[in-house]
């Protein structure tokens, strides 16, 4: 039964993670194409707007090295200096903890919305043959 649960939830959310996958590719690409104009000739990571969306994303899931292995952060602040730091936090900060978390509460709110009117279906379903069994039993 929870596996049904689940499949369901996972079911009414597809459209809200192709929605999410959308605006975050669109995020990326963006500050790829910023990144890969102000940035791209210093830095190896981001020479082509490809490897500046690669870099941005690993950023984003908390593996932000540069190819050597190097914090790639690091290396771009001792370049840029202290401007870099504060774009680098605001735009970490606001796609890790404000999109991720406003895309999980949608998908959640969306998931538990449609296992209630699953479940409202299901006992509406029901409610005739409970009003029969009941008028059999006190007829």
């Amino acid at each position: 039964h929870e596996l049904k649960v689940m499949l369901f939830g996972l079911w009414a959310g597809i459209r809200v993670l192709g929605w999410a996958i959308i605006l975050l590719f669109g995020l990326i690409y963006t500050f790829g194409v910023f990144l890969r104009n102000i940035m791209g000739e210093s830095f190896k990571e981001l020479e082509t707007v490809p490897d500046a969306m690669f870099t941005l994303f690993r950023c984003f899931r908390d593996d932000c090295a540069a190819y050597d292995g190097t914090p790639f952060p690091e290396r771009v602040r001792e370049t840029y200096g202290g401007i870099f730091m504060v774009s680098y936090i605001l735009m970490i900060m606001t796609v890790s903890v404000g999109v991720f978390n406003l895309i999980m509460a949608i998908f959640i709110d969306n998931v538990t919305g449609s296992q209630l009117q699953r479940r409202n279906r299901e006992l509406a379903d029901s409610s005739e043959k409970v009003r029969v069994m009941i008028k059999e039993h006190v007829a």
